[in-house]
């Protein structure tokens, strides 16, 4: 009977299973009627004939039943199997499309291979995963590890290395399963209070022919051992993996260049500020030399005094020079940390007090390199500018979100001074129109308020630059 559920079960779909279910209970009624209506009718005159005609009967719907029913049940079971299949196909689809938009939105790589080695060992089901990236001389490296408690993490020393399995992993094209580790050549054996572990798959994550490391989980749940489907997986996280690591080295290439720039930019401008000052005090020199030789001795004095002042104003332009040369954002500390600093010492020189807000977490703001670096400098020429002309005893900084745009004010409660004002005595002289065009050149805009006796307020807004926060993947650990 197994063997007649099969054949019909074979290539079953609802519509086979309604015609045969239709056209079998027709033909069995067609023979039957003809074979004892015609040839055997005589039979249903003895005193068996008709028990035997009921047993036939019987026999036949159970039959019939029997094999309808075995076929409806293994379709069920192949349908729910596809649909265990096609659920775990979404979840894949769903995790790769929650790791795709951590990638895009994640500038800190760390971040996005802990979520990568999260999600992979999750979907392979696999008690522990690591993500090892070698770094850029190709020796020293990080590791993000999946599954594996603090304690643990904490008894191991030092990251893998490219000996053993780890080392064959990164160094071939494709993935690697083994359903004992113990038994392989390459198994040299585990480090002092490692974690015991059988199966192992490994895949190489590569970008453009180069390794950059590899992700590699071990001991499947449930006892069972690594697929072909675990490999595909394992793939695609590998590959995403890649396209992060790149990612991450590239801005801080893009960083590296743009900061640079930026410092040669300040010290052409400390250059030529000092060179301005000397042709100042030599002139001021020569007027106190000819005052003495005239024994003016009051225009002599007055002209020292102005030396004297113009000598400590250049003082602190050359410290704040230095303090912005010594600003470094993005390459190891966030815009805010690195605003937070110089706001402290700026507060030292300029022997002034700067109340600073943030309504919106770093984690929110998805900013290029350079906007980094350009708004760095328009929030430090505008300080500088309160602490030369306005007189100010109160100043604050507020870094706040409108929708998507980002948007920085500083305040005094200065002199204030006529935005407008086109004479080279006023504040534009100053640097207003070097911050509209920075602000320009990452597609800012540069607000000024401002009005004699009232006060300044420089506004600064860079659209389409805040996102929402990206939560962290749970830190755990693997081999």
């Amino acid at each position: 009977m197994d063997r007649w559920i099969d054949i019909l079960a074979r290539g079953l779909t609802l519509r086979k299973l309604a015609f045969v279910g239709t056209a079998m209970p027709l033909s069995f009624l067609a023979v039957y009627s003809y074979v004892w209506l015609v040839p055997a009718r005589n039979l249903l005159d003895t005193s068996w004939g008709a028990p035997l005609l009921i047993a036939t009967v019987g026999l036949s719907i159970a039959a019939f039943s029997a094999l309808i029913f075995g076929a409806i049940a293994r379709l069920q079971h192949r349908v729910e199997r596809l649909s265990t299949v096609a659920e775990r196909r979404n979840v894949q689809l769903r995790s790769l499309n929650d790791a795709s938009l951590v990638l895009s939105r994640e500038m800190l790589a760390s971040t996005f291979l802990q979520r990568v080695a999260d999600l992979s060992r999750e979907l392979v089901r696999a008690k522990y995963a690591t993500l090892f990236v070698f770094g850029e001389n190709g020796r020293e490296g990080t590791q993000q590890r999946s599954g594996m408690g603090e304690a643990t993490q904490d008894a191991m020393h030092g990251p893998p290395t490219r000996a053993g399995l780890l080392g064959l992993v990164t160094n071939q094209e494709g993935p690697m399963r083994i359903d004992r580790m113990s038994e392989h050549p390459a198994f040299t054996g585990f480090p002092p209070n490692h974690p015991a572990m059988t199966t192992f798959l490994g895949v190489p994550i590569r970008y453009a022919g180069k390794s950059l490391g590899s992700l590699y989980m071990t001991e499947k749940q449930g006892g069972g051992v690594f697929t072909a489907e675990d490999e595909e997986i394992a793939l695609m996280f590998a590959n995403q993996a890649a396209v992060a690591i790149q990612n991450s080295r590239l801005y801080d290439q893009v960083q590296t260049l743009a900061i640079e720039a930026e410092r040669s930019r300040i010290s052409r401008e400390m250059h030529d500020g000092l060179a301005q000052v000397l042709s100042f005090v030599n002139t001021k020199a020569l007027a106190v030399e000819a005052f003495l030789k005239q024994d003016d001795v009051k225009s002599a004095r007055e002209h020292v005094t102005e030396l004297s002042e113009a000598a400590r104003e250049v003082y602190r332009d050359i410290r704040e020079g230095i303090l912005a040369l010594r600003t470094r954002v993005g390459l190891d500390a966030t815009l805010r940390e690195v605003l937070d600093e110089y706001v402290f010492e700026y507060e030292h020189l300029a022997k002034l007090q700067v109340v600073v807000g943030w309504e919106i977490s770093p984690d929110e703001l998805g900013l290029e390199p350079f906007q980094e670096v350009q708004i760095l400098r328009i929030i430090q020429e505008s300080l500088t500018n309160v602490r030369k002309h306005s007189d100010a005893t109160a100043v604050s900084l507020d870094v706040v979100a409108s929708k998507n745009d980002l948007v920085i004010e500083i305040n005094d409660n200065g002199n204030g001074f006529n935005p407008l004002a086109p004479i080279r005595g006023e504040w534009p002289h100053f640097g207003i129109q070097a911050m509209r065009e920075r602000a320009e050149t990452i597609g800012g805009t540069l607000e000024i308020e401002s009005a004699p006796g009232q006060g300044a307020t420089v506004r600064l807004r860079v659209p389409d630059v805040v996102r929402s926060a990206v939560t962290d993947g749970v830190v755990g650990g693997g081999q």
